[in-house]
């Protein structure tokens, strides 16, 4: 938009005027982050509120010729090129991301952009807030990315090489509207853009934004300003489109990180397992950038989540033969192993090339799980025979133990009943009452194994622990190993009579079913 007959501004410069103009009027807000992207840095920010009362946006013809916006008859005497930190400028964007843009389909905008011979790196990741900043700015030091900004989006990124996938040249130009008293009625911004990848020209664009400001416009200002506007080709939007619908493919594509979702209790097994690790993905995401943002309480978050995923994994392990399951599970015991300084260790593992590597897998799980024919089964069929199977292998295993049974017998038994609370936990968002039941009738029995286990029977050490004792310290040690065996053949007992308990009203309930 040039200025018309009546304004008393010249024609917006591409370079930056001296200020002449008081900062009379607010920025206006932001609509969208390629509005952020485009903005210069040594512009005053705008405030995050929600977009003001009566600001119109309209997406114009590129090569439209400007409307004429004064009407003195309405009110709308002049319009003013802003100067100083709203004069009219050119900005040059350079996009950078992965082959595949997952960082912009993920919510992230990684770019170089130069105004007036500054470089400058920029960030902004308004859909991660408080996790990642809405806009970041460091200034372009030497040509690498900054150690620190490469850091906070490892997690997205993970191995990917970064590299220019678009690249971007905005005129931006801003006028004030003002009555004959001089006071501004509305601001009006016109962007420019042109979006070029791969040497070509894919798109250009022309976003026209009024903001009310001050008094503000009256309703026949406004109606005259929207004739106007779409007498040359413009179309009244209620918001602009997203910088990634201007992009294209592959842009458009969904998050390797999807969003927190409610399971879908109808989908087959194949999806809902799919949503289930992207759940617990996205959670372990969330906790891995508020470790890098200075969050250290985090990382319990973080290993509690991996935990659980594990013990889901297992839980899948029962029925389903899969390498890549026993790969998932072996990385994530690594991930939380037990160290003298977790702090310390924590932090040092997130950074390290095995961890993205485990991010990878779990993209790969949550788009695609390999489960085999069994995928196409519906989840809570499929649950279901996982449940029963593991139910059947706790039932051999117990079968086979008696009172006087070794140590690693019983310490099978708690391996397989610990594999029962797996499949629990992975059926319990779908079969929520079997699974809740089996839960609450296993609750005893667990009980009393871990008890078992916690202190087993070792004879081997109590024989060497009185090898070389005088008679009636041996006779004495003698008969404390009898009372423990004693005590052992009866809590050993006591589990099998609470387990048999446990299953005869488990069965019942299946029958039931």
């Amino acid at each position: 938009m040039s200025p018309r007959k009546g304004s008393k501004g010249g024609k917006g410069s591409r370079k930056r005027s001296a200020p002449t103009e008081q900062p009379e009027t607010p920025q206006p807000t932001e609509p969208t982050e390629l509005h952020a992207l485009l903005a210069d840095a040594a512009a005053p920010r705008p405030s995050g509120r929600p977009r003001p009362p009566g600001q119109r946006l309209y997406d114009m013809p590129y090569s439209a010729v400007a409307p004429r916006l004064v009407n003195p008859a309405l009110g709308l005497h002049n319009l003013v090129a802003r100067a100083g930190h709203n004069a009219a400028y050119t900005i040059d964007v350079t996009l950078l991301d992965a082959p595949d843009h997952r960082l912009i389909r993920s919510g992230v905008l990684l770019a170089h952009r130069v105004l007036d011979g500054r470089g400058e790196w920029f960030l902004t990741a308004p859909d991660w807030q408080p996790l990642l900043p809405k806009d970041r700015i460091e200034l372009m030091g030497h040509s690498d990315l900054p150690e620190e900004l490469a850091d906070l989006i490892r997690p997205l990124r993970r191995r990917a090489p970064l590299g220019p996938v678009a690249a971007m040249s905005c005129d931006r130009r801003e006028f004030a509207l003002r009555d004959d008293a001089g006071t501004t009625l509305a601001l009006l911004r016109d962007d420019r853009v042109t979006v070029r990848r791969g040497g070509l020209t894919t798109a250009r664009y022309r976003e026209v934004m009024i903001t009310p400001v001050g008094p503000g416009l009256t309703e026949e200002q406004g109606a005259w300003l929207d004739r106007a506007l779409t007498g040359v080709g413009s179309t009244l939007v209620q918001r602009f489109p997203r910088l990634v619908s201007r992009l294209g493919a592959p842009a458009t594509g969904p998050t390797d990180i999807p969003q927190l979702v409610d399971v879908d209790r109808e989908a087959s097994f194949k999806k809902f397992f799919g949503q289930l690790v992207g759940r617990r993905l996205r959670q372990l995401v969330e906790a891995d950038l508020a470790v890098r943002g200075g969050d250290l309480a985090a990382g319990e978050v973080l290993a509690d989540q991996a935990r659980r995923m594990a013990t889901e994994l297992e839980g899948l392990g029962v029925a389903v033969e899969a390498e890549w399951l026993s790969d998932l599970a072996d990385e994530l015991a690594w991930l939380v192993a037990e160290d003298p300084e977790p702090t310390e260790r924590l932090a040092s593992r997130l950074r390290s090339e095995r961890y993205v590597a485990l991010l990878d897998l779990l993209v790969t799980a949550a788009r695609s799980p390999r489960l085999g024919d069994r995928g196409t089964v519906p989840a809570a069929e499929e649950l279901d025979r996982l449940l029963q199977v593991a139910l059947d292998q706790l039932s051999a295993v117990v079968e086979g133990a008696d009172v006087d049974s070794p140590a690693a017998s019983w310490e099978q038994v708690r391996r397989s009943l610990r594999r029962v609370e797996a499949v629990v936990a992975l059926a319990s968002p779908v079969l929520t009452d079997v699974a809740g039941e089996v839960e609450r009738r296993l609750r005893k029995p667990r009980s009393r194994i871990d008890a078992l286990c916690e202190e087993p029977l070792e004879e081997d050490a109590a024989l060497a622990s009185v090898g070389s004792a005088d008679p009636i310290t041996a006779f004495a040690a003698g008969r404390a190993w009898e009372r423990r065996v004693a005590e052992v053949r009866q809590a050993r007992q006591a589990f099998l009579d609470d387990w048999r308990r446990a299953a005869r009203k488990l069965e019942r309930v299946r029958s039931a079913q």
